[in-house]
């Protein structure tokens, strides 16, 4: 048993608390509570941090780590240009992409690994286009998914990366990190291929993501089968004979007629969604991952989290590539969901989706994402210099961004961030897999 003391707890799930204790039983938490209440009588080992704030780590939802390395490629092809367009973007990501070596991805993919856990982060909704990449994920602490991704509109294409996703899926050495798939989205699948993934999914229990509504590019093709994505994207990557039908519907009420509202396809992005989409989203029971700082980087717009808010719709965070993002910090993402979105949601709710959203999102209620008795020993620990008044302190953490980082992060018990201090890639030390 050991307590850990510190001048604030953030529970997530109950208000935060001053002179607060967390008392583990190995990699368990016994209880959560006052400094007054769990330390008198208390036999055991004590670590008093002082001036800092104990909480959950961040759940980053949605990420793309194998692209953790994209600005040095994109340096050294001399295309450190920034897209004009969404489209753009998509030209430029797929360009650089088709030059990389698997070792490179593998290096790129580790690095993000140990980005991840520098910036207090302990669960990821990774998204991995590689499969054969797939082994070095296991020596991570990290808990969440690993999603194969699947794209593509001939039959051939799809079916076969079905196929190598299913072969993945059906190992056993993928640590804490779970398998799932990544139909990629609406506009980079057929309708059949749609329907059998999502039918697929269904039948094998396996979770899965799907980026959605994430552009007003994506809308039309969806709505009106024609724009630009039709004219310049699909002539690009081989699909010029390929034209889908219109739908004359919403990108959320296409996927909607092929069964992609499912409670565990976690959707990422939901920019292009208007109130009637808010409402089919929460009647479906799904969440939505916003990615702030990518949506404006590509000039997307903005999600509309005051209909998210009205209709019930649960939102969770990530950071999605460093091909469209400047970090893999989730506090960076926090700072700028706080700046976007600080109108409709309180910082409260903010550091909910950061965390206990994420969490559930990803399969680890009961494990991660709230400190309460029962759920796994994960968390963080971020130094107080100057610390705020407890009325202020979640206000505080919302807004601090790049100023945020942990000096101890414990998942399952045991503290992360020395173990990859010494490493090059971010590949940790055997006996971090126990």
């Amino acid at each position: 048993m050991t307590l850990y003391l510190a001048r604030y707890l953030l529970p997530i799930s109950a208000p935060p608390i001053e002179d607060g204790a967390l008392l583990l039983n190995q990699d368990r938490i016994a209880a959560v509570g006052r400094r007054a209440e769990l330390l008198p009588g208390f036999v055991g080992e004590v670590v008093d941090f002082g001036d800092a704030a104990l909480l959950p780590p961040l759940v980053n939802a949605h990420t793309h780590l194998e692209l953790s390395h994209f600005s040095l490629w994109a340096a050294a092809a001399d295309k450190s240009h920034a897209p004009a367009s969404f489209v753009d973007w998509l030209l430029y990501l797929i360009d650089i992409k088709r030059g990389l070596t698997e070792d490179e991805l593998a290096a790129s993919l580790q690095d993000g690994l140990r980005q991840c856990l520098r910036f207090g982060t302990g669960a990821v909704g990774d998204i991995l286009s590689t499969a054969s990449l797939s082994p070095h994920y296991a020596a991570s602490p990290l808990y969440g998914r690993i999603y194969f991704e699947l794209l593509g509109v001939d039959q051939a294409v799809w079916q076969g990366a079905l196929l190598r996703a299913e072969a993945e899926l059906g190992k056993d050495d993928f640590a804490r990190l779970q398998p799932g798939l990544a139909p990629h989205a609406p506009y980079s699948l057929s309708s059949e291929a749609l329907a059998v993934i999502f039918a697929t999914a269904r039948r094998q229990n396996w979770p899965l993501t799907t980026h959605l509504a994430e552009s007003p590019q994506e809308s039309e093709l969806v709505e009106r089968g024609a724009g630009e994505l039709l004219e310049r994207l699909y002539p690009a990557v081989g699909w010029k004979d390929y034209r889908p039908a219109a739908a004359n519907c919403s990108p959320t009420a296409y996927l909607d007629r092929f069964g992609g509202l499912q409670p565990d396809n976690l959707l990422v992005h939901g920019v292009q969604v208007n109130e009637a989409d808010c409402r089919l989203l929460a009647d479906r029971a799904v969440t939505v991952a916003l990615c702030p700082r990518s949506n404006e980087r590509l000039g997307v717009g903005c999600a509309p989290v005051a209909d998210y808010r009205a209709a019930g719709v649960k939102l969770a965070l990530g950071t999605d590539s460093l091909a469209s993002n400047d970090s893999l910090s989730l506090w960076d993402e926090l700072a700028a969901a706080r700046r976007c979105y600080g109108a409709q949601l309180s910082p409260t709710e903010l550091l909910a989706m950061a965390t206990r959203n994420g969490a559930e999102a990803l399969g680890l209620k009961g494990e991660m994402g709230t400190l309460q008795a029962g759920y796994g020993a994960h968390f963080q620990l971020l130094p107080l210099r100057d610390p705020p008044r407890l009325a202020e302190l979640e206000e505080f953490l919302c807004s601090c961004g790049c100023d945020t980082v942990p000096s101890a992060l414990y998942l399952n018990g045991r503290e992360r961030l020395q173990a990859i201090g010494g490493q090059k890639h971010g590949e940790l030390d055997a006996a971090e897999r126990r």
